[in-house]
């Protein structure tokens, strides 16, 4: 299984930080496990959501695979080009491409980003550095971005990696607190009647009762009989090799194929909502460059 070295949104640092040290593989759209990617054991936070500051840790990496865990929309990455509210959206990866090819200044380019000259210079010296480390894989894992093919290539352009890798749905990591261990079969039977469309599995005595909870936003709700009925379920719904016990803190990754279903990184359903782009796979491109750049 591959190596990996993963970076992580400040933002998402409480929720994905303690998951992937819970579960450090990250499946690729493979049904072989030996194909996915496995974290190093130190992933990197970056401070803040800047471009320069991600590209700059990516580019101390030494190349291989990398996971980027960020924020996302099917236009591109929210990751902030200077501070005019520029992020890596798709015009803003069109017009550095046009750039890299020739067919756009440096000055004009820089004004489509909003940034001046020599500060964009000093940007494309580092997605130059990136792109000279000719990255195997970079799998994102951010909404939404696989539901646009001209998004991902445009992405697998810009960090020059043979695969580039995203979901098609919202992407979210989180928390399940069961509480305490629950030994009367009929508070866990009462539980189960007062959250319709729980999922229920194990036997007495070593149930885990799950429920996603639509109110103001959407919350996870769970009760467990043992540390036993925990683990059986966490092993059905996430990556194999985990270091979860049952005892421990439960942290999850999934998709969210709407509010009320989450599809957890372990299950099949999980890979097949991942989008891949390849190198030399270039789809037709209809850009408008003097479209106002979107906002954050």
């Amino acid at each position: 299984m591959p190596n990996a070295k993963f970076f992580i949104d400040p933002t998402l640092a409480g929720m994905a930080g303690p998951y992937y040290n819970l579960y450090p593989v990250e499946p690729t759209p493979s049904s072989i496990t030996s194909d996915w990617i496995k974290s190093d054991g130190k992933p990197v936070f970056p401070k803040t959501k800047k471009l320069d500051e991600w590209l700059t840790a990516i580019a101390g990496a030494g190349g291989g695979n990398i996971v980027l865990v960020c924020h996302g929309t099917n236009d591109g990455l929210t990751l902030h080009i200077g501070d005019k509210g520029v992020t890596l959206f798709i015009e803003a990866l069109d017009a550095i491409r046009l750039n890299q090819e020739g067919k756009k200044s440096n000055v004009d380019t820089a004004q489509i980003l909003k940034m001046e000259p020599d500060a964009y210079g000093t940007l494309k010296a580092l997605i130059e550095r990136v792109q000279k480390l000719k990255l195997n894989r970079v799998d994102v894992r951010a909404c939404e971005i696989g539901q646009n093919d001209v998004v991902m290539s445009a992405l697998q352009q810009f960090f020059n990696c043979n695969t580039f890798c995203a979901p098609k749905l919202l992407d979210s990591f989180g928390h399940i607190d069961w509480g305490q261990f629950v030994k009367d079969p009929a508070t866990f039977d009462k539980w189960v009647k007062e959250h319709r469309g729980a999922e229920i599995s194990g036997s007495v005595g070593n149930r885990f009762g799950f429920s996603i909870v639509v109110r103001v936003g959407v919350r996870l709700q769970a009760i467990a009989e043992s540390a036993n009925g925990v683990k059986a379920w966490a092993d059905s719904k996430m990556p194999p090799g985990g270091n979860f016990t049952g005892h421990n803190q439960l942290f999850y990754h999934a998709l969210i194929t709407d509010v009320t279903k989450f599809v957890f990184a372990g299950e099949p359903a999980f890979r097949a909502e991942l989008k891949e782009a390849t190198k030399g796979n270039v789809p037709s491109r209809k850009i408008d460059l003097k479209k106002v750049l979107p906002t954050p």
